[in-house]
C-alpha cells in the first residue's frame, strides 16, 4: 500500500476515535445533568458559637469590689441578746430584823402579882417573888432594879425602900405582849431589928425614875414602919 492511502486510513481511525470519544462524552454529560449534585460542606460552619462574650454582656455583681470600704458594725449589733426570764418569780427578799424596842415599860403598863416562897423561909429570913406582866400589845423594856416597897391600905408608903445591892445589869430586857418578868425580894424579919412593925395591904414596885411609875400587888407581910431596911431586892429575870 501506499504512503497516501495509509495516511488517509490513519487519519480516517483518528477521525473515528475522536468521534467516539465525544460522543462518549456526551452521553456521561447527559447522565450528570440528570441527577443532582450532592451538598457540599459550607466553608465556614453554621452552628459554630462564638469564641467570646457579645458586649453587652456584663460581669456578675457580686465579684465586682466595692470602691468604698464596708461600714463597720453598729454597737446595736454587738448588745448580747437578752437572758431568758425564769419561768418562777423571784424569791421575795428577807425582811430585815425588826430593831429592838427602846420604849420603857411604866407602871400602867403592867400588872403585878405577889408570889410567896414558903421554902425559903428559915432562920428569921424568906424570900418572896414579884411577877410582872405586859399587858399591852406593844413591847417594852424593863432595866435595873425596881423600888420595891410595903404600902397600907391608903397606898400610903410603910417603912424603907428595899435595898438594891445587888448584881445591876446596864442592859435592858424586853418583855412582849403577855410576856412575864421575875423580881426575887429576900425579906428579913422585922422582930430581928426591934423597929416598930405593921401589916402591909400591898407591896409596891416602881418600874422607872419617872412619871407613872409604880405598879402594885395585894401582899400582907410584916413590915418596919420606920427607916430600917428589911427587903433586899434584884434584878429582873425574864419567865418563860
Amino acid at each position: 500500500m501506499s504512503d497516501l492511502l495509509r495516511r488517509g486510513a490513519a487519519a480516517a481511525l483518528t477521525l473515528a476515535a475522536v468521534g467516539l470519544l465525544v460522543t462518549g462524552c456526551a452521553g456521561r454529560a447527559d447522565i450528570a445533568s440528570s441527577t443532582s449534585p450532592l451538598p457540599r460542606p459550607s466553608a465556614t460552619p453554621t452552628a459554630t458559637p462564638t469564641a467570646s462574650p457579645t458586649a453587652t454582656a456584663s460581669a456578675p455583681a457580686s465579684i465586682v469590689p466595692s470602691a468604698e470600704p464596708t461600714a463597720a458594725p453598729t454597737a446595736a449589733s454587738e448588745t448580747p441578746a437578752p437572758l431568758p426570764t425564769s419561768s418562777q418569780p423571784p424569791a421575795p427578799a428577807p425582811e430585815p430584823a425588826p430593831e429592838p424596842s427602846t420604849v420603857r415599860c411604866v407602871g400602867s403598863d403592867l400588872s403585878l402579882e405577889y408570889r410567896a416562897d414558903p421554902d425559903a423561909s428559915g432562920a428569921g429570913s424568906s424570900a418572896f417573888d414579884l411577877i410582872f406582866t405586859n399587858t399591852t400589845d406593844r413591847t417594852c423594856t424593863l432595866a435595873g432594879i425596881p423600888g420595891v416597897y410595903a404600902a397600907g391600905a391608903d397606898g400610903s408608903r410603910l417603912g424603907a425602900v428595899a435595898s438594891a445591892d445587888g448584881p445591876n445589869p446596864d442592859g435592858l430586857l424586853a418583855l412582849a405582849p403577855a410576856a412575864q418578868a421575875d423580881v426575887r425580894v429576900a425579906w428579913h424579919s422585922p422582930g430581928a431589928f426591934g423597929c416598930p412593925t405593921a401589916t402591909s395591904t400591898f407591896l409596891v414596885a416602881e418600874v422607872i425614875d419617872a412619871a407613872d411609875a409604880a405598879v402594885r400587888a395585894p401582899a400582907a407581910i410584916e413590915v418596919c414602919t420606920d427607916s430600917t431596911v428589911y427587903l433586899d431586892a434584884s434584878t429582873y429575870t425574864l419567865l418563860g
